[in-house]
């Protein structure tokens, strides 16, 4: 049984990726096109581009629609947060980091397998000047790696593998994004970093 659910996750996980980049691919030839109208012979670090962050309010618009169909195509579901069928909390225990300062987070499952399928955990929240030093703290205390995304924004995470899960933080000055992805493992960890690309997007303009 364990090899069965085992590939039976492996199944779920690599038809997500597949769609996930087919609902990507038409953004990232609207980027490409940008970048290729865009030549009037200033440089890129002429270009200033300011983003305004929108905190969402439902788990229905964590994200643009076709990855969330993409994430129903693979069978995963809203179980709770925000706009699912459930009033329980992500966490028995408490909030999650993320809702602590004022934030939502929104968990993905197969529904059924709550604590045995894949399970995907996304979450986003404004920050503050004040708020941030803490959350900085907390990431550091989760001894994470610590890298930088092309954009500036500072990014801690770890690959995670069948027993410990995947995650991904992006905090910006103004927001903290993160995907935690449970089985972990490198393929889980590039979803969760897509993830979280598309939470961006979808909450900046």
């Amino acid at each position: 049984m364990g090899a069965q659910r085992r590939a039976y996750r492996e199944a779920i996980l690599v038809g997500f990726l597949v769609l996930t980049l087919g609902a990507c691919a038409a953004s990232d030839d609207d980027l490409e096109a940008s970048s290729e109208a865009i030549d009037d012979g200033a440089s890129a670090a002429d270009e200033v581009v300011v983003l305004t962050f929108t905190q969402p309010s439902d788990c229905n618009d964590v994200l643009p629609a076709p990855a969330l169909e993409a994430l129903n195509a693979a069978g995963l579901q809203l179980i709770r947060g925000p706009g699912s069928p459930s009033a329980e909390p992500i966490y028995i225990e408490g909030e999650t980091p993320e809702e602590l300062v004022g934030g939502l987070s929104c968990f993905f499952g197969v529904p059924g397998e709550d604590d045995s399928g894949l399970q995907v955990l996304l979450s986003v929240a404004a920050v503050t000047p004040d708020a941030r030093p803490g959350v900085i703290d907390h990431l550091l205390g989760q001894e994470l790696n610590i890298g930088n995304t092309n954009d500036g924004a500072l990014t801690y995470w770890k690959w995670g593998d069948e027993v410990g899960a995947a995650e991904h933080n992006t905090l910006y000055e103004d927001s903290w994004y993160s995907a935690i992805l449970q089985p972990g493992g490198r393929s889980a960890y590039d979803q969760g970093v897509g993830l979280v690309a598309s939470m961006r997007t979808h909450t900046t303009q």
